[in-house]
This record gives C-alpha cells, sequence and structure tokens, in this order.
C-alpha cells in the first residue's frame, strides 16, 4: 500500500450497503465512502480477518458478491491487502465481541487504520479504547463530518 494513503476499515455492513448502491436507504454510509475516496485519500485496509467478516455477512440474507467489489477497489487503487504475517496485533480485551468480531477491529489497529466506520452501538462503545492506539471508531455520518 502507499504511504501516501491513509488507511480506513468499513465493516461488513457498510460494503454490504456499498454494493447494493442505495441512496435513498443508505445515505450516509454511501457519503462516507465518496469521503473516502475523494481525492484518494483513503484506501481500504483488507487483512483475511477482515475478508473473512466480509465473506460471512455476504451469506446472510440477501446474499451478495463481496469479491467483485473488492477486487474492483483495489483494481482501482481504493483497496490493499495487508498479510497476515505483517500485522502485529495488540494485545488489548474486547470480551464483549464475538471472537470474529474481534479480529475484525485488532486487524484494523494493527493494519494502522485510521478510523473503522460502522453503525454498531457496540463496536462505537469502544472507541475510547481504541483512540489510544491512532484507531478512531466512528459513524459513517461522523466520518463525513471529520473528513469531508
Amino acid at each position: 500500500m502507499a504511504s501516501s494513503y491513509r488507511l480506513v476499515v468499513f465493516d461488513a455492513l457498510m460494503l454490504r450497503a456499498l454494493i447494493l448502491n442505495d441512496s435513498k436507504k443508505f445515505p450516509d454510509v454511501l457519503a462516507a465512502f465518496r469521503v473516502a475516496f475523494q481525492g484518494r485519500r483513503f484506501q481500504i485496509l483488507l487483512t483475511d480477518g477482515i475478508l473473512s467478516e466480509y465473506e460471512a455477512e455476504s451469506n446472510k440474507f440477501p446474499p451478495f458478491q463481496v469479491q467483485p467489489t473488492l477486487n474492483r477497489l483495489s483494481r482501482q487503487g481504493r483497496a490493499g491487502h495487508v498479510e497476515e504475517n505483517r500485522l502485529n496485533r495488540p494485545n488489548i480485551r474486547l470480551r464483549r465481541l464475538r471472537r470474529e468480531h474481534r479480529e475484525f477491529i485488532l486487524d484494523a489497529l494493527a493494519g494502522r487504520a485510521s478510523y473503522l466506520i460502522t453503525n454498531r452501538r457496540q463496536w462505537l462503545s469502544l472507541s475510547a479504547h481504541t483512540n489510544s492506539y491512532g484507531l478512531q471508531i466512528v459513524s459513517p455520518r461522523r466520518f463525513v463530518e471529520l473528513e469531508g
């Protein structure tokens, strides 16, 4: 990944909204993607753990195809993959989360993402714990306010 980019992670529900591309149903989420891609300031961080969460979400009803969108974003330079062996996950406790959700957040921290964008209240409540690591967990609307 190019060092001029700041990294961002969108939770799997945000990626679903991007794929569905319904501006009436997901105005804040799509605005957050526009801001992230504007001027190529941000690149979506992808790791095996993050991809695993995306795939799990894509199998829920209604199912959607995640890989074509990720491939397109990668070709456009809007997403990049960091290999697992290059990640140094911090040792912080996220007990209230399911295992796969802990991995998702720990990968965002280890990948040095600036933001994790989500509407999940449980994840948003972790922001105080992750800010000291440089990761802001924010809603799509808050991301647009901060970076738009």
